[in-house]
């Protein structure tokens, strides 16, 4: 084990910038990092495909079926808003352990769920937890990436369709055993197993952020953290006390994510997280009438359609991290706003004329788009735009954009095509795109070429020995 003096948080910072990912802790701990994002995109994968025979089975009507999802989203807001100063303050692993914590209870509650107003609670507490779970591991994520594999925090959307598509052939199997409508409740339980595994994983296995712990000047747990991540045993000031930036203020504030440093970042982050989010719908929508057109109108041949969907998702995921050494996050983000806004031009204006290759082609184009560009840039930058005593904020700011893009989309899209129709509907949309281009030519920030959000200059070490390392 080397031996490292470590006498300011910068220390800790240039450390986690040039050390690569070498060790299995370091490897384990991204893994169940990014478990926890995988989980939530199980989660909500089996309750979508489940949706239709809940309905039948407790009798839901149309409205309340849409209850249940404003519910969710309502409680993802208020957890986003209210939690996300705690993981600045208690830590990322806390908060992430107790979100799955709350997300088994929800859906232990939801899979044994006699009626309406049962279900709603169970989609609230799902809906915290993941208003509680999605900012904070990314924030995570950021914070034990090394500088030259920062790109590999995209990883997070393929994992999102990877993880979409196992809960899709999950749902499947279980729709072969021949479980009737109670099929819906047999996905979530296997989502709440599922669950559980991922937190008590995250409860042994994953390390405090040494970011934070240096930022909270907690050296013994701090020491603990980089032996078993890094296998480095520190050596601290004589005080006890590192040194921290002179120009950094004492405490954290949410108006921080606001003030002349971090503005624009924020602004950035958000619309592009945002836009992203409402212009899903545009297509996503339409994604079912396409299934059923090309894959028959069974329950199976429509869990098929989307499993074959989400490998556009999984490839654009995958390739996100390709574009992003190449564009950057932001023109990742631009560049993909401009193809999906074609994709979206092409479907609304040639809605009724599209053959039936085009009729799949395009919305699978958008797809990937998305998901190589904005659909992951967003969060990325929200995770990376600030230092690690406002991470956690930023991430959960970035996490409410998407639930608001979400509610207005879900909101908006049916509403618009009971009055327009789906075809102009569809094109009308294609400004939401455009938008996230005008944010990204206004805002020119790159977070992967700048780096650590506070300017660290690490750049200046990479390939020198790092001061104090011994054999």
């Amino acid at each position: 084990m080397r031996s490292l003096t470590i006498n300011s948080v910068r220390d800790i910072n240039d450390l986690i910038d040039l050390e690569d990912i070498r060790t299995r802790r370091h490897k384990l701990l991204l893994v169940l990092g990014l478990g926890g994002i995988a989980f939530e995109a199980f989660y909500l994968a089996v309750l979508s495909a489940g949706t239709s025979p809940m309905t039948e089975q407790l009798g839901l009507s149309a409205n309340e079926v849409g209850l249940v999802s404003s519910y969710g989203y309502i409680a993802t807001l208020i957890a986003a808003l209210t939690c996300g100063f705690l993981a600045d303050r208690l830590g990322r692993v806390k908060l992430m352990v107790l979100a799955k914590i709350v997300a088994v209870v929800a859906l232990i509650i939801m899979a044994t769920a006699p009626n309406f107003w049962i279900l709603v609670l169970g989609r609230c507490l799902a809906g915290a937890a993941y208003g509680i779970d999605l900012g904070v591991a990314m924030a995570y994520l950021a914070e034990f990436l090394p500088k030259l594999r920062r790109h590999l925090l995209n990883f997070w959307q393929a994992q999102w369709y990877i993880s979409s598509s196992f809960a899709l052939l999950v749902v499947l199997g279980l729709y072969n055993l021949d479980l009737g409508l109670d099929i819906w409740r047999w996905a979530l339980g296997a989502a709440a197993v599922f669950a559980v595994i991922v937190t008590v994983g995250q409860m042994l296995f994953m390390p405090e952020s040494p970011r934070w712990l240096a930022e909270k000047n907690d050296l013994a747990r701090l020491k603990k953290s980089l032996e078993q991540v890094y296998e480095i045993e520190p050596i601290f000031p004589a005080s006890g006390i590192l040194a921290v930036d002179a120009d950094r203020p004492d405490t954290a504030k949410w108006s921080d994510l606001f003030n002349s440093t971090y503005r624009r970042r924020t602004i950035l982050a958000n619309g592009v997280t945002a836009m992203q989010a409402l212009q899903y719908y545009a297509v996503a929508y339409y994604l079912p009438v396409i299934a059923l057109t090309l894959f028959g109108k069974g329950f199976g041949e429509a869990i098929f359609g989307s499993l074959v969907f989400n490998l556009f998702g999984i490839v654009g995921g995958v390739a996100s991290i390709w574009v992003a050494r190449k564009l950057g996050a932001h023109g990742a983000a631009m560049y993909g706003f401009l193809a999906v806004a074609a994709m979206i031009l092409i479907l609304g204006v040639f809605f009724d004329s599209l053959p039936t290759a085009l009729m799949f082609l395009v919305p699978a184009l958008f797809i990937f788009f998305h998901s190589a560009g904005p659909g992951v840039s967003g969060l990325t930058m929200a995770a990376m735009a600030y230092p690690s005593d406002l991470r956690g904020r930023g991430g959960q700011i970035a996490t409410v954009s998407q639930s608001l893009g979400g509610i207005v989309g879900l909101y908006a899209f049916p509403n618009m095509v009971e009055a327009y129709g789906l075809a102009t509907t569809i094109t009308i949309f294609a400004i939401v795109p455009l938008i996230g281009v005008g944010v990204c030519k206004a805002i020119m920030w790159e977070p992967f070429d700048e780096g650590e959000a506070v300017a660290l200059e690490a750049e200046a070490k990479i390939g020198k020995p790092l001061e104090g390392q011994s054999a």
